[in-house]
């Protein structure tokens, strides 16, 4: 019987210092986003095959990206990106009605899933998901949150950041686009290793002049405020 309680209890010592080594961390880690660039994120690594492959990566200050890109990824992926606190609940509830298969993903969410996870679908890693989600909205200011995510998002095959997609299609800086080829980036993003924003579907094409309205429409209401 003691050697039962003795093992129970050396388990649970383990179990809790696991977890709050875990908490400890992923917390140090997020706070450190607020003031140092990421060199790499998880999905780099998963992409290149432990750097086996080389990727197109550098960093670009949120000051020198252009209002059009952030604007227009925003308005594109996530248009309450200023009034949620990483879940959109409004947007999950319109595609669980609606039935439609898209995600409702957030960028933060995204973001969190770029930095942090491995590839694939479960439970677990959902719930992690939504840990560090809710993390980096908790430690990490909005505009932080849209740089961080801008410099790592993949916009082409191990090409990372929208001023590498920037000068990858249209030979210039993310700050000298404009708003439709911002536009033209930013729906490439759900889709970057098979979608060219030079050479997009009629679908995506139809949407540009939609986007661009949107755009006017979160500078008006003070839905760009939290980056902008």
């Amino acid at each position: 019987m003691c050697v039962i309680k003795n093992l129970a209890y050396k388990t649970t010592r383990i179990i809790t210092l696991l977890f709050v080594s875990f908490i400890f961390l992923s917390v140090s880690t997020v706070l450190s986003l607020r003031f140092f660039n990421p060199p790499f994120t998880s999905f780099m690594v998963s992409e290149s095959n432990f750097f086996q492959r080389k990727i197109n990566y550098n960093w670009t200050p949120f000051s020198d990206m252009g209002e059009n890109v952030a604007l227009s990824v925003v308005a594109t992926e996530d248009s309450n990106f200023c009034n949620h606190l990483g879940v959109d609940i409004k947007e999950v509830y319109k595609v669980l009605r609606k039935g439609e298969k898209r995600g409702a993903s957030t960028i933060t969410q995204q973001l969190a899933k770029n930095l942090f996870l491995w590839s694939g679908r479960s439970w677990s890693r959902k719930m992690i998901e939504l840990y560090f989600t809710f993390l980096l909205e908790i430690i990490i200011p909005k505009r932080r949150i849209i740089e961080i995510y801008l410099n790592t998002v993949e916009t082409s095959l191990l090409t990372f950041g929208v001023n590498k997609a920037s000068e990858k299609y249209y030979k210039k800086p993310s700050n000298k686009l404009t708003k439709e080829q911002a536009i033209r980036i930013a729906l490439t993003l759900p889709s970057p290793k098979t979608r060219n924003p030079k050479k997009l579907k009629s679908y995506l094409v139809n949407r540009i002049s939609r986007l661009k309205k949107d755009i006017d429409i979160l500078k008006k209401d003070d839905r760009s405020s939290c980056f902008l």
